[in-house]
């Protein structure tokens, strides 16, 4: 292999091991790598270079990026995608400069500069964030390390953490009766999109960006294919019923332009809104967090062990919302699923929060056996010959009440297993982490159900 001038030479010795010799600073230096092996003695001569910058493939912290994305080795990604793992690597790129100035190459990071990048953000953000930010960085320095000369890997031993994400909860009706209210008086764009997210279960995006062509009043639906999985999904399009409500809003008044039905074909039901989405996202998070504001609802908790609030009710909550009313109706989950465009019925349930109304309905549905209950006063669930006190339908909705609540903490921590699995199946199947890394945290994860 060919070396720059000046980065050292191999010698093949008569013993058929391979030395090195290497001339700093006017003085030579030599010494035997020990290996009869060419490739391990041009490792082992990068090895010792790499402190001193003087390797033959040197790559500096500040082209690894633009490295990185002419790289033929990376995955192809959509552009909201890579640009994300840009602001990853951004960061990472600022504290090394910040904290060690005497970094300058990909090949000169150490493990125990990833330690202590790691031991930093750990206490700023939350474990699934954590975990994500070392899946990016271990994949750029994975696809540079023939162009950088990475002769170890820094990565090497570091693990990921126990998820320990907080899931959006579902707004109560009394919250959207009051979301409602705040957005109508913050304008007629502001609630056709709650009116939106409320009855399609759609994320932001789509409901800011909702098309005309993607509506069908004649035939009640909306039809079209979520930004989030138009690629992953393979462009599968999801098709929601419109809703009596939602019906109204959008046939409108005038004020879009709708004369007669007609709908301005090839623009946004709400254009203002489309275009701030497009590009000035503030704008957008600025004129939820009023509404929300306005509505009295407090979007972020304080989580012990976190330096910032957690978001907790969000305009993703009308998805959440969307799914657990329509599964507490009866909607079976996998029609559900469809509306949604959930991969998965366990996604699906990863949304729905159960409503106690909703189990008391469908534990009192179940009908009397035996014209004394279950005869000679026995009741459901008790054994031994244990007897009612009084109220049949009673002791089951206190039963009811006692199990939701044992469990409620069980359920708080488990509600996100379906999700974090599958992260976890996909970090592996990018060679993310290792299948030592994956069934541990698959097996942490495990014991939470």
């Amino acid at each position: 292999m060919a070396r720059e001038k000046g980065t050292g030479s191999l010698q093949l010795e008569k013993s058929g091991r391979w030395t090195m010799r290497v001339g700093i600073k006017g003085k030579r230096y030599s010494r035997s790598t020990r290996t009869t092996d060419r490739e391990k003695a041009e490792k082992f001569l990068e090895r010792f270079l790499s402190p001193l910058g003087l390797g033959s493939r040197r790559l500096p912290l500040a082209d690894v990026w633009l490295e990185y994305v002419k790289s033929p080795d990376r995955r192809d990604l959509a552009p909201s995608t890579l640009n994300a793992k840009r602001l990853v690597w951004m960061d990472f790129a600022r504290w090394m400069e910040h904290h060690h100035l005497e970094i300058g190459n990909l090949a000169e990071v150490t493990h125990e500069a990833i330690a202590e990048y790691l031991a930093c953000i750990r206490a700023e953000v939350c474990a699934s964030t954590y975990n994500a930010r070392i899946c990016v960085l271990r994949e750029i320095f994975h696809v540079l390390a023939a162009r950088a000369g990475l002769v170890d890997d820094p990565w090497e031993g570091v693990r990921l953490h126990a998820d320990d994400c907080h899931s959006r909860r579902e707004l109560t009706l009394d919250e959207i009766e009051r979301l409602m209210k705040a957005a109508t008086k913050a304008g007629g764009e502001w609630k056709r999109l709650f009116t939106i997210g409320i009855y399609t279960g759609l994320r932001l995006g789509d409901c800011c960006c909702l098309a005309w062509n993607s509506v069908n009043l004649e035939r009640g639906v909306i039809q079209l294919i979520p930004t989030k999985t138009r690629k992953h999904a393979h462009g599968q399009p999801v098709t929601i019923p419109i809703h009596p409500q939602l019906l109204t809003e959008l046939q409108g008044d005038g004020e879009r332009g709708m004369g007669n039905g007609k709908l301005p074909t090839g623009q946004f039901v709400n254009p203002t809104l489309a275009d701030w989405y497009k590009n000035s996202k503030w704008r957008i998070s600025h004129g939820l967090e009023l509404i929300f504001k306005a509505a009295h609802i407090e979007t972020s908790v304080r989580i012990e062990g976190r330096r910032t609030r957690t978001p907790e009710a969000t305009f993703h909550s009308l998805r959440h919302t969307f799914v657990s009313l329509a599964a507490n109706a009866g909607v079976p989950l996998p029609v559900v699923q469809s509306i949604v465009g959930h991969s998965s019925t366990a996604m699906t349930r990863h949304y729905y929060h159960e409503n106690l109304d909703a189990l008391r309905s469908a534990v009192a549905s179940i009908p009397v056996i035996g014209e004394r209950g279950m005869g000679n006063g026995e009741r459901s669930g008790m054994g031994n010959g244990e007897r009612g006190t009084g109220n049949d339908s009673s002791d089951r909705i206190n039963k009811i009440d006692r199990i939701k609540n044992d469990g409620a903490e069980k359920r708080g921590r488990s509600a996100n297993v379906p999700a974090r699995l599958k992260r976890l199946d996909k970090y592996l199947a990018r060679g993310l982490i290792t299948q030592e890394e994956h069934d541990s945290q698959r097996a942490r994860i495990l014991t939470e159900l």
